[in-house]
């Protein structure tokens, strides 16, 4: 079985990890069982690399936990953080359905979920509203859509990455397919046959024999035809947040299925190279928000009335809704002044987007392909993050710069300076950190009297060195130095007289030791030569008991 405590440290970012343990902490406190559930634990199990929003079921009232997580505003009652954890997050925009006792959170570093009550459902009638009721976790899970989904993992302390699947959907993502809980699951939410075609095309899964004939009854009786506008946004929403929306919308799309999602959309309207062209700039930008920018190639053709009220469907903040309408003008302004002269250097280009939302950028990079702007906005988001990162935060403290307004503007200029080149050495940097912070560059440490013994030692080496180049030169051959060498160094050894009869060598060997020895006797009277008091003479006399051998000259090597 997998471990699901290293596959959340391992898979989630920092911030997914920073809101799952702060909220688990949080129903810790309140004494509630606390699980991550639906499709965070579907990516973790089938190990995909991005897992995107987070969902939250607890056995009890989500209010007893969002009570932790205040506001942006200090003082109100945020949850008190150790800084070996990481800084709090809060509740920068909260959704609250008081039907389903849920939240919809957008937290204050970005990270999007869902916190809900355990809950059982029944029906009514096909496609009606459910009746909702307290449940377990189990019963919260037998409700759900398909099998894969329908699988949790417990964040309380005592039970902390306990897979909880009583449906066996780790058995089907084994065999990667899709199963239906039960035979009437499309008919009494047929939103559902939306959401299994966009998890198969996602995850190249099938849906089993049998979830395939309930899904055929669902398409012939009409059922799609009965999502309700909730049900039509949610899912029309799940779809522009898909990494490869248009190939889902195709598949809707010669389904005859797209008029399910909205009665103005219809294939010959869909933009599909538009999708292609987003994905394609996104490859610059990882884990890039694509929503806005898939949602305006979606609606481009759609006529400004039918835009606009699509758009107040789809978007829950007045940010957004008015970002996603206004992105046309917006970057056609702004790749103008990036192809003019006033972008400039490149600190001024860095002040100019820097200001800029994500997804504006994007689409500048997605629809405006000219050089001088593609390099810009590329090198935005790739070239700043990277000197950011090196920012000399530690050099300036070890100064005795305190944090604080004066730190952050010398970081800034800095920053500015090295963007433009301006910077390019350590020692200019140095010099730099200096003169902003108003501080006198110390001079450089006097040399140690171990360095001027050291070089005083060099200047005698190199004296002996000239003064042997004074010497005359031996005439023997370069590669004959070595055998040279061990002559010389045995040269002073004496040795008792032989009576043993000279040996007689090779000629060839016999040539080579000659050689050696004619090379060597200007070198040893070249070494003893250099010792006050010792006379040396040119040739050693021959020993009494061995004849005199004249010796032979050696042949220059042609």
């Amino acid at each position: 079985m997998s471990d699901y405590n290293f596959l959340m440290e391992s898979r989630l970012s920092a911030d997914q990890m920073r809101v799952i343990n702060q909220l688990s902490r949080a129903a810790a406190a309140e004494g509630l069982n606390f699980y991550l559930v639906g499709g965070a634990v579907r990516d973790l199990t089938y190990g995909q690399q991005t897992v995107r929003d987070l969902d939250f079921a607890v056995e009890g009232s989500p209010q007893r936990i969002l009570k932790h997580l205040g506001t942006q505003s200090p003082g109100h009652g945020a949850e008190s953080v150790s800084p070996s954890q990481g800084a709090a997050v809060v509740a920068e925009h909260v959704l609250y359905d008081s039907r389903l006792n849920a939240a919809d959170i957008v937290f204050s570093n970005g990270v999007r979920g869902e916190i809900a009550a355990t809950r059982s459902e029944t029906y009514s009638k096909p496609a009606a509203r459910p009746d909702v009721a307290p449940g377990t976790i189990f019963e919260d899970l037998r409700r759900r859509d398909f099998s894969l989904n329908a699988m949790a993992i417990s964040l309380h302390p005592n039970s902390r990455g306990l897979l909880l699947d009583p449906t066996n959907g780790a058995g089907d993502i084994l065999k990667m397919e899709l199963r239906a809980l039960y035979s009437r699951s499309f008919f009494d939410d047929p939103s559902r046959i939306y959401r299994l075609l966009r998890l198969g095309e996602r995850l190249n899964f099938k849906p089993d024999e049998r979830t395939q004939r309930w899904l055929d009854a669902a398409l012939e009786g009409g059922a799609w035809q009965q999502v309700s506008p909730e049900q039509q946004k949610r899912e029309l929403a799940a779809i522009l947040q898909e990494e490869n929306p248009g190939r889902i919308l195709k598949v809707l799309g010669e389904k005859g299925l797209l008029a399910g999602l909205d009665r103005a959309l219809t294939p010959a309207k869909i933009p599909y190279d538009r999708f292609a062209r987003i994905r394609a700039a996104a490859k610059i930008v990882p884990n890039a928000e694509l929503f806005l920018l898939n949602f305006h190639a979606l609606a481009e053709k759609l006529g400004s009335a039918n835009r606009n009220r699509l758009a107040n469907e789809v978007f829950d903040h007045k940010h957004d809704l008015k970002l996603a309408l206004g992105l046309d003008s917006a970057a056609r302004s702004l790749a103008r002044t990036l192809g003019s002269s006033k972008g400039g250097s490149p600190s001024r280009v860095y002040t100019l987007l820097s200001g800029q939302p994500a997804p504006l950028l994007l689409f500048v990079l997605a629809y405006y392909p000219q050089a001088g702007i593609q390099s810009r906005v590329k090198a935005y988001f790739q070239k700043v993050p990277l000197i950011q990162a090196r920012l000399p935060r530690a050099e300036l403290a070890a100064m005795g710069v305190p944090p604080g307004p004066k730190f952050e503007k010398i970081l800034e200029r800095v920053f500015l300076d090295q963007l433009d080149g301006k910077i390019k050495t350590p020692v200019q940097l140095r010099k730099e950190l200096y003169s902003l912070a108003g501080i006198k560059e110390p001079k450089p440490a006097p040399e140690p009297a171990a360095g001027r013994k050291l070089g005083g030692q060099k200047k005698t080496k190199a004296a002996d060195a000239k003064a042997a180049t004074k010497a005359p030169k031996s005439e023997a051959p370069a590669f004959e130095l070595a055998e040279t060498k061990e002559v010389v160094s045995k040269a002073p050894k004496t040795k008792a007289p032989s009576t043993k009869a000279p040996e007689t060598k090779a000629p060839k060997a016999k040539a080579i030791v000659t050689k050696a020895a004619e090379a060597g006797k200007v070198r040893v009277t070249q070494e003893k030569a250099t010792k006050p008091g010792k006379v040396t003479k040119p040739q050693q006399g021959p020993k009494p008991s061995q004849k005199k051998s004249t010796p032979q000259k050696a042949k220059r090597p042609r």
